[in-house]
């Protein structure tokens, strides 16, 4: 009998890394248009502070909540090199009876696990509950974790420019292999560029902490998060064969050391592929943000 392979393509089924990550750009960057319109103000007006209340929780909460969270992870860091510079270590912030001399391990994020799990074994099963829950917990949490940072970036920059940007969420094909140049091009700056931020906070902090000697907290969740921001995407691309993998090695090399944009006369054409995503190199996809913002600037 002849051997068939087919692909399914359906509403709502995102078959892709980066076209959920588009997807949850979309919503939450339009989250900030909500916020802003006319409509929106009126209606809070009008409804009450309870109604009010529950409006919020059925529309812009989760994406709001998610930006909260990013700006909390940046501040708790530059809370703790404070703390370092003082001469603070934990401590002397658990003989102050502070919270801040632990950190907490097991999140929220883990606790709501516990209805899934329990769902998953009158449905199917204590086995195969056990099986699905705790087999895809490596996965998801990194795939949520850059998900969060992907819904906190929109967010920023919507509120930033007052713009709902409109990202393609078609259906492409699920197993079509995306390069490091193409993952970099597409996540610097929401996810790169933070995250790179973040890791040299927290490398501050474990320097200033050793030279203290009072002790340091190992911040794990802060390592998990800048480290995932970074990673995932990789995980995430398919066919990871390690042929790929060292074309896509020697390709971002070259997008690291090439020099295409430096030319005087190339100048619109640096700015016209930064807007379309398609730069050349590290040094024309830096360039060609920097114009951009000065052109919306002046």
């Amino acid at each position: 009998s002849p051997h068939i392979d087919f692909l399914e393509f359906e509403k709502g089924r995102e078959a892709t890394f980066n076209a959920a990550s588009n997807f949850f750009s979309k919503i939450s960057g339009g989250s900030i248009s909500v916020i802003r319109s006319r409509d929106n103000h009126l209606l809070c007006e009008r409804i009450g502070i309870l109604h009010s209340l529950s409006f919020y929780f059925a529309s812009v909460s989760f994406y709001v909540s998610n930006l909260l969270v990013d700006i909390s992870i940046y501040l708790y860091v530059i809370l703790f090199i404070n703390f370092s510079l003082a001469g603070i270590g934990p401590g002397q912030l658990a003989a102050l009876g502070s919270f801040f001399h632990s950190e907490w391990i097991i999140s929220i994020g883990l606790v709501t696990l516990v209805p899934q799990l329990v769902e998953i074994v009158l449905e199917f099963g204590a086995v195969h509950a056990f099986k699905q829950v705790f087999g895809g917990l490596f996965a998801a949490t990194f795939f949520f974790i850059f998900q969060n940072k992907n819904i906190a970036s929109s967010m920023k920059e919507g509120a930033m420019t007052g713009i709902a940007r409109y990202f393609f969420t078609g259906r492409p094909m699920a197993n079509q292999h995306q390069t490091w140049r193409d993952i970099y091009s597409t996540y610097w700056k929401s996810h790169y560029k933070p995250a790179f931020f973040l890791g040299t906070a927290y490398v501050i902090y474990t320097l200033l902490a050793l030279q203290n000697g009072n002790g340091k907290l190992p911040m794990v969740l802060v390592v998990l998060s800048f480290t995932a921001w970074i990673i995932t995407p990789i995980l995430f691309s398919p066919l990871p064969r390690w042929n790929l993998i060292g074309q896509d090695l020697r390709e971002f090399n070259g997008f690291i050391t090439g020099g295409a944009g430096s030319a005087d006369d190339e100048i619109d054409e640096v700015v016209s592929r930064g807007k379309k995503g398609t730069v050349r190199s590290l040094y024309e996809c830096g360039l060609a943000e920097e114009l951009c913002v000065w052109s919306e600037q002046h």
